[in-house]
């Protein structure tokens, strides 16, 4: 059947077949693979991220624990840090995390009864310890030469709310004004510009500030820190599997924590 003037026009070689002079189809080929070449190689970079929700004094640590995550694994991780009471009210309130980590178990509990995350899963064990400005025989002179103690929130930090119950049981004879700060990071910070003489922190902190002086507290707080999944998917297992791996445990260990139990 001879060609209408219309498939002539279009370049079709019968009815609804085009046929492509040379050039044409050569720079049709190119502009194809270089498409698929294109996709190929946004593949991974299209996942999306790991959303965490962790804890002030874990921070530096999940920061490190990113490193050898990247070791074996594409994704990365987005990190918002804050007081874990805070963090519970923004999940409560529908903030888009896909993993919690906790400064102890109660905030994670909290998450984890209202329906919006996983069974909490203790990840770390950390300690209370106190740490100054000024050099000093032992804990009790430290505290006793100290003007200005500061300690984390009481109501939305767990290393606050240690503080405060050490404090309580231990320290009622202090004469010290006691500080607030936001988190148990800023309250290092204010020993750090030396807003106050000492503080009240976690013992984690202790390698990431070697020029203060630490002391080990007697009778300390132990903090069992729980995280939970918010969401359910296969990132979030993955991130499970690793914080449970021996790599990962011994390098929790090294920033100053006790293995989980």
């Amino acid at each position: 059947m001879a060609q209408s003037k219309h498939e002539k026009r279009l370049g079709l070689n019968g009815p609804g077949r085009f046929c492509f002079d040379p050039l044409t189809q050569r720079l049709f080929m190119r502009t194809l693979i270089g498409l698929l070449f294109g996709l190929s190689l946004c593949g991974p970079l299209a996942a999306d991220p790991l959303k965490l929700a962790v804890a002030s004094n874990f921070k530096p640590t999940l920061e490190a624990l990113h490193q050898l995550w990247r070791q074996n694994h594409d994704s990365q991780w987005v990190i918002s840090s804050g007081p874990s009471g805070a963090l519970t009210q923004q999940i409560l309130h529908g903030a888009p995390f896909d993993i919690f980590l906790s400064a102890d178990e109660s905030f994670a509990a909290k998450v984890h009864a209202e329906g919006l995350g996983s069974n909490p899963m203790i990840y770390a064990r950390g300690q209370l310890m106190l740490v100054c400005n000024h050099d000093a025989p032992n804990v009790s002179q430290a505290l006793m030469q100290s003007q200005r103690l500061a300690l984390a929130n009481i109501r939305t930090a767990p290393y606050g709310i240690a503080a405060k119950q050490w404090l309580r049981n231990y320290g009622s004879n202090l004469t010290a004004q006691r500080l607030q700060a936001g988190s148990v990071a800023g309250a290092l910070q204010y020993v750090v510009t030396g807003n106050t003489d000492c503080a009240l922190v976690a013992a984690s902190f202790a390698p990431l500030a070697p020029e203060l002086h630490w002391y080990e507290l007697e009778n300390t707080i132990t903090l069992n820190q729980a995280m939970v999944c918010v969401q359910q998917t296969p990132a979030t297992t993955a991130f499970v599997s690793f914080i449970r791996s021996p790599k990962a445990q011994q390098l929790i260990l090294q920033h100053g924590y006790m293995k989980a139990e």
